[in-house]
């Protein structure tokens, strides 16, 4: 976190810790929505458990943002009571690195709308990564693997990164994050 300013760790951790408390509500849906769609079907709710690392991302615009974001929004999930427990960190862990993995593929000079899909595309590899190690591929039949990855991916690029896209973007149109590399270039992220 070399030449973070304190305001950027302080906005970061204040955005990280309020994902972490809108992780967990969502993660109260979870059970629902299963019931209505199936454990599968639920998928398409994936990509707001990964919005902490574009958004974070866009507004700070320096390596390591979206990954200690993810990992911190993770850890409030936990701590806040998920019913996911352990398993939601390290699935942050790897979500963020997903993310960061792409930020880093640019050397943290894009952060348009495609770069942040592509973020969070790469957060739900991350996601996918994590769920074939730990259940293992007998797990899932082809069918299920197969909608799982798609669903996943593509909440992940729509509620992940193209939410976070637009939040950063009307964030911007306000001045509130004229004090930030967002703010200060509008052109990468509008």
């Amino acid at each position: 976190m070399q030449h973070w300013k304190m305001k950027e760790i302080m906005v970061m951790m204040m955005l990280a810790v309020a994902c972490g408390v809108i992780y967990l509500g969502w993660s109260t849906l979870w059970l629902p929505m299963s019931a209505i769609f199936g454990p599968v079907g639920a998928n398409w709710m994936f990509g707001i458990w990964i919005i902490a690392s574009p958004l974070v991302a866009a507004i700070i615009q320096k390596p390591g943002a979206a990954l200690i974001a993810e990992v911190v929004a993770a850890a409030v999930e936990l701590f806040t009571g998920s019913h996911f427990g352990l398993s939601a960190l390290l699935i942050g862990v790897c979500q963020g690195l997903g993310a960061e993995l792409v930020f880093a593929m640019t050397r943290y000079r894009r952060y348009d709308a495609w770069t942040l899909m592509l973020s969070g595309v790469g957060a739900a590899v991350g996601s996918i990564v994590y769920s074939l190690v730990a259940n293992g591929f007998g797990y899932y039949t082809t069918t299920t693997l197969l909608v799982t990855i798609g669903l996943q991916l593509i909440s992940g690029a729509l509620l992940g990164g193209l939410l976070a896209w637009i939040l950063v973007r009307r964030l911007v149109a306000t001045g509130v994050l004229s004090g930030f590399a967002a703010g200060r270039v509008k052109r990468e992220v509008a």
